[in-house]
């Protein structure tokens, strides 16, 4: 690749339009466009997280209602997870109130019951912030508080486990079953996101004869059929019982969801539930559970034409739900949030019940699964251990299909792009965007100081999308000429220049041909348009809540025309 000549006028006056990571301030210190250098430059972005941890995470879409920020208007991407602000622990970043202690007010239940759903590919925070909340690690740890109360407990998934239909997202499933067959789930619903994968998947992974059923968590659809055969790869219910009480648990796929997945037989609920029902109730169950893959308003819909129902987890509710169930005759019907960041919890007490007001049979509350009142367990660490050993071993980096770039342009790397930009590149070289590869292994700080097990991410592609130069951190793919790995692109390592100015062999070309106009335009982005989008590209609110632009930029910015 020729070098640039030092005649090029063009500043590469943004080599990253983004946050240093651990960088998170409070104190705004704005930068107004009249302040600020003239054009930032431009074309693919992608911000480094403000900070790595020791887990992974999917990439869903958030569910944010506020839309005072662009970043807030923004999908956010990069994996992480976003601080729950629900009423039982608010988060320190939203107040100055500790969380509150677990059940407070509630006398031993005869039964928990724990219900999770919608996790959306979040194993584990990604670690990009501190505070973050959520993960099967707390979650288990959750499982052994109520357990240690001498409380029985069981638990049931809504599905949702995880977002895409890649390989990743097939290993991060088998990683999560792994991780609730520790937690003794007895079920488990299908969701639209694991139809996706097929046939295929549900036939290797589906138990049908457990050695342990109570604590298998079975897969369940009544309203689905895999191969068009009522009970392969799943089952229509399944009858747990835990300390004496028996629960009959179904699940359903609601129309709103419905789509086309291979080998995948979708039917009316309505048209199913009765026949179901009956079954269950042969069993002469203590509850009935329905996890309820649908909109909101189809599950009201159900648990009026099926009163039968003493418990309904539906999906459809909000990020960070407020814990307040919704009672339709005599049917609980609860949302439990999204991203794994909390858990539902039913507390059951048939002898209230029993005493002529049904809705005192039960005790609910969603709970935050913070760090302040929750420990991370041993065992779910050796799951995720597990897991980026496998996307080591597939080396999926590498073996992805990449794409074309839109430009149709090569990354060259930040050094090539310092030969001429030589003032911009030393700045860059100060930032903690030059060592976004190294914090993958090394983790934050203030958890080096705290000891914590750091898991390596350096193999897994979710956290690649924003650490290294020339992938599309919104969709997690690599463009042909992106970083693969440290011994084959070495010269991308980190989040460099062309994250947000895009690939720079054509403006090299033009720069060749003695086209500086052209060569200038081809990379340009304005202040306005980086403050905008393209840092939100990676500084989304799951990896940087906390994250303005103006006091960032402050820390990076670069305005020599060298």
């Amino acid at each position: 690749m020729p070098y640039l000549p030092k005649s090029c006028s063009l500043c590469l006056s943004a080599l990253m339009l983004a946050l240093l990571v651990g960088c998170e301030s409070n104190t705004p210190q704005p930068v107004t466009e009249e302040s600020a250098p003239e054009p930032v430059h431009q074309s693919q972005a992608k911000s480094q997280p403000d900070q790595v941890s020791d887990t992974t995470a999917e990439t869903p879409t958030s569910d944010k209602q506020s839309t005072d920020t662009p970043q807030q208007k923004m999908t956010p991407v990069a994996a992480g997870q976003t601080p729950a602000k629900s009423e039982n622990a608010p988060h320190k970043s939203a107040g100055t109130h500790s969380p509150k202690p677990l059940f407070e007010g509630w006398p031993a239940p005869k039964l928990a019951i724990v219900l999770t759903g919608e996790r959306h590919g979040y194993l584990e925070p990604c670690g990009c912030t501190q505070n973050q909340t959520g993960g099967v690690s707390l979650l288990a740890n959750l499982f052994k508080q109520i357990e240690d109360r001498k409380w029985p407990v069981t638990a049931f998934d809504l599905g949702g486990l995880v977002k895409r239909n890649r390989r990743q997202s097939q290993i991060k499933y088998e990683t999560i079953l792994a991780a609730m067959k520790d937690m003794k789930y007895g079920g488990l619903a299908l969701g639209p996101e694991e139809l996706r994968f097929g046939a295929d998947i549900f036939l290797q992974l589906h138990n049908p004869e457990p050695p342990e059923p109570n604590t298998t968590p079975t897969f369940l659809a009544a309203n689905i059929l895999i191969l068009e055969t009522p009970e392969l790869g799943k089952k229509k219910f399944k009858i747990v019982e835990v300390a004496g009480v028996k629960i009959a648990v179904t699940s359903i796929l609601g129309k709103t969801r419905k789509g086309q997945f291979p080998d995948i037989t979708w039917q009316e609920p309505a048209k199913v539930l009765p026949d179901v029902i009956k079954e269950m109730q042969a069993a002469k169950p203590d509850l009935m559970l329905l996890l309820s893959q649908s909109s909101k308003d189809e599950s009201k819909t159900l648990a009026r034409q099926f009163p039968q129902f003493d418990i309904l987890l539906t999906a459809g509710g909000v990020e960070d739900p407020l814990g307040e169930p919704e009672f339709i005759g005599k049917t609980m019907m609860v949302d439990v949030g999204h991203k794994g960041k909390s858990a539902g919890v039913v507390g059951y007490y048939p002898e209230e019940g029993a005493k002529g007001d049904p809705k005192k049979r039960f005790r609910f509350t969603v709970i935050e699964l913070d760090k302040e009142r929750f420990k991370d367990t041993p065992k779910m660490a050796e799951h995720m251990q597990f897991y980026q050993d496998r996307l080591k071993q597939e080396d999926l980096a590498a073996k992805e299909l990449p794409i074309d770039h839109p430009r149709g342009a090569t990354f060259v790397g930040a050094e090539k792009c310092g030969e001429c930009h030589t003032k911009a590149y030393e700045k860059w070289l100060t930032t903690a965007h030059a060592h976004a590869y190294e914090s993958l292994i090394n983790g934050r700080k203030d958890q080096i100081e705290r000891g914590e097990k750091i898991v390596s991410r350096i193999y897994d592609p979710e956290c690649l999308s924003c650490h290294v130069t020339g992938w599309h951190p919104q969709e997690v793919i690599r463009y042909k000429s992106g970083f693969v790995n440290k011994q084959q692109s070495p010269h991308l390592l980190g989040q460099q220049c062309e994250n947000c100015h895009g690939p720079g062999s054509g403006h090299i070309e033009l720069v060749d041909m003695d086209k500086i106009e052209e060569a200038k335009k081809v990379m340009r982005v304005t202040l306005a348009e980086a403050k905008k989008t393209t840092c939100y590209k990676c500084h989304d609110l799951d990896n940087s809540p906390n994250f303005n632009f103006d006091t960032y930029w402050e820390k990076i910015k670069h305005p020599w025309r060298d």
